[in-house]
């Protein structure tokens, strides 16, 4: 749905039309033809999304060892190296130049480096790294108190076996198989209708199946007693807090619910409201919150018990970049220290962040795998062309080749396509001129998830 939304949008510029655009999203960023990062009221930082990353003058290594969280408190605040970022399966470190950065990496990992890659910076990157100047790190504050958890018998938190949902004729799930051990963060991504929404609420109790079994906590069938509840924690997409309660009110409603220790409940809130960058606002209605906010309360609320399952409903929506990277720390410490998470994300690049993935489309869960691993399953090659006039580029491209194919990036556009990448980039060169449309660039690039998630949703929609 956001590629047709940006389609139309590309549409529209070709007319003369001009748009601005707000967004906390950088992914979306990018598909601008120019970009003003705003804070505090004023204008930091404007040029085109190219002109933007070339200005953070530094690099980034994509870096896989064999264990991560150790591997990242090794790096981080080491000599030479700007910036560690923890990803599902890598790390992406900030380097001043690639070649010594990546031998200060080796030198301090050793043999626990897998490997190491040589990327381009994020736009996300390049943000962080402004935003970071302006205000400072952002510290995630200690959670009070922390409870001890033992290690679980049974390594499955969350497991489903034949799960399905009929509403009268209509099939919602069409009896997936699905495992979440403690520990991991697994991501569940589709399209709108996919299903993604009707399964979270059957594999945490909400919703009766209406065939197969469910596994939660320990517990087949009966997932609503009062032992189950107090494992779990679930943040809703769209109903977490009471607009019309105070911040306080609504923390203390969730404390009662989750039945956290009454000696423990102030310092719990008191937490909340730091990490949701509120100190001292719990008498602040909920409602007057930008969403934003309201999200990091909700997050907030919904960890206060310290729960060993932890279900959130796209997150972050409307969160900026440096509140997502602490959305994401928070999220990392509790499944370091043995929480099991399912996250369901319309935001690809954050989906980046989870152990594994599971793609689902029409009902089914198609794909299953880490970032790298269904990344790599897929077949053809992707092309990123830098040409004249991109857009017409890709509206003449969506004729001659089946529309899912092609995604307008701003003033560049990502082609699948199959079998030899340059043959095929020499065949779209000379068809574009043809076309009086001169192609500066087309290169080879690897699989973005955005890219992975095209070809999954359209070749499940047609298997269908």
């Amino acid at each position: 749905s956001r590629r047709e939304f940006w389609d139309a949008l590309a549409q529209l510029s070709t007319q003369g039309m001009t748009i601005l655009l707000a967004t906390p999203y950088l992914d979306e960023a990018e598909r601008c033809h120019r970009v003003a990062l705003m804070h505090d009221g004023r204008l930091h930082r404007t040029g085109t999304p190219a002109e933007l990353r070339q200005s953070l003058g530094l690099q980034r290594l994509e870096v896989r060892a064999t264990d991560l969280r150790q591997a990242e408190a090794t790096l981080i605040g080491r000599d030479g190296i700007a910036d560690v970022q923890r990803f599902g399966d890598r790390l992406d470190v900030l380097v001043r130049e690639a070649e010594s950065g990546e031998r200060a990496v080796r030198e301090a990992l050793g043999e626990a480096v897998a490997s190491v890659r040589t990327a381009s910076p994020t736009l996300e990157n390049t943000f962080v790294a402004i935003l970071r100047s302006l205000e400072g790190e952002t510290r995630v504050p200690p959670f009070p108190d922390r409870r001890h958890h033992e290690p679980a018998g049974d390594p499955v938190a969350i497991g489903a076996r034949g799960l399905r949902r009929t509403f009268g004729e209509f099939v919602a799930v069409k009896g997936i198989d699905l495992e979440v051990r403690y520990g991991e963060v697994y991501g569940l991504l589709g399209a709108n209708g996919a299903g993604k929404t009707t399964t979270i609420k059957m594999l945490c109790g909400l919703l009766e199946p209406s065939g197969g079994e469910v596994r939660l906590a320990g517990e087949i069938g009966e997932l609503r007693s009062e032992t189950v509840r107090q494992q779990v924690g679930y943040m809703s997409q769209k109903f977490s807090l009471y607009d019309d309660l105070t911040i306080d009110e609504n923390l203390d409603f969730f404390a009662g619910v989750y039945q956290v220790p009454r000696e423990r409940r102030e310092a719990r809130k008191r937490w909340v409201l730091e990490f949701a960058g509120l100190p001292g606002k719990g008498g602040q209605l909920t409602g007057s919150l930008p969403g934003g906010w309201k999200q990091r309360v909700a997050f907030g609320a919904a960890i206060m018990h310290e729960p060993r399952v932890l279900f959130l409903d796209e997150p972050t929506s409307g969160v900026d970049p440096i509140a997502r990277r602490a959305f994401w720390a928070m999220i990392n410490q509790l499944a370091d220290q043995g929480t099991a998470i399912l996250v369901t994300t319309h935001y690809l690049e954050e989906a980046e962040q989870c152990n594994r993935l599971g793609f689902m489309v029409a009902g089914e869960l198609v794909t299953e795998g880490t970032p790298s691993g269904v990344k790599a399953a897929q077949g053809g090659r992707v092309l990123e062309v830098l040409a004249d006039d991109p857009q017409r580029a890709v509206a003449l491209l969506k004729t001659a080749l089946e529309p899912w194919r092609v995604s307008l990036f701003g003033d560049r556009f990502h082609v699948i396509v199959d079998g030899d990448a340059q043959a095929a980039a020499r065949d779209l060169t000379a068809r574009l001129a043809r076309e009086g449309i001169r192609v500066r660039d087309a290169r080879e690039e690897d699989y973005s998830l955005e890219d992975v998630f095209l070809v999954i949703a359209e070749k499940g929609v047609v298997a269908a």
